[in-house]
């Protein structure tokens, strides 16, 4: 199959797909009501994608904070769980570099979410595919054969450095280290399906790309489409 991404709605996309024919799902929905966010649109995105997930297989999404909604992270999370999955985790990730806020009423925002749905029984992750090393070289041998250990749940992931606004290929872009890392916790075998509704700029189709797993994806915005288009032929 390899790398599958369509110009149009993920709604309609996920409609006509098979039924438990995806192996993970990877997404970053829009967040914000000036790009699109509804309650209704997460309802029926992730209802369709409880229906063409298969069992046993994991769901990730990453969502971002808002000044004026701080809950909405965890009412689309709990929204999520209406569809039928099971929240199993929250990654809080730290981002390297942030724009400095006005004011003094608040403070900088150094941190998004990404949560972890199971879709049936929780399938085994494999921890040691994105894991750190002790700090403490006398652990090794002690817990483990191997100078790994798991990385917890707050992941550091920088974004890569970008010198004009030209060189910023989504306004809300999460860097390729993130699904990297969902995908090989998840153990997505090669040849496998992954999924992502809001392909954005394609970045979690460049990690499958990477990692040789199938990808199929759906982007409504025709700029952003072309772009994930361009980055995947590299």
């Amino acid at each position: 199959m390899g790398i599958d991404i369509h110009l149009g709605d993920a709604i309609d996309g996920l409609d006509k797909h098979q039924s438990e024919s995806i192996d993970c799902m990877v997404t970053s929905p829009p967040y914000k009501d000036s790009d699109g966010y509804t309650e209704s649109l997460m309802r029926h995105v992730f209802e369709a994608a409880f229906y063409t997930m298969k069992k046993d297989s994991l769901l990730f999404v990453n969502f971002g904070h808002l000044a004026e909604d701080k809950m909405r992270p965890f009412k689309v999370a709990m929204l999520i769980e209406s569809c039928g999955f099971t929240l199993q985790e929250t990654f809080v990730w730290v981002k390297n570099h942030y724009r400095p806020i006005q004011g003094k009423r608040r403070v900088n925002n150094l941190t998004e979410f990404i949560f972890m749905f199971s879709k049936g029984d929780m399938p085994e992750l494999d921890r040691l595919a994105v894991g750190i090393p002790y700090a403490d070289k006398s652990n090794v041998g002690r817990y483990a054969d191997t100078d790994l250990k798991c990385a917890g749940n707050v992941w550091y992931i920088d974004y890569d450095t970008i010198q004009s606004s030209d060189d910023k290929l989504h306004n809300d872009r999460f860097p390729l280290d993130l699904p990297l890392r969902c995908l090989k916790l998840a153990g997505v075998k090669p040849g496998q399906l992954v999924c992502d509704p809001f392909t954005g700029s394609g970045t979690t189709a460049l990690a499958c790309k990477q990692l040789g797993l199938n990808y199929v994806g759906w982007e409504i915005n025709k700029a952003h489409y072309e772009t994930a288009l361009k980055r995947v032929a590299i």
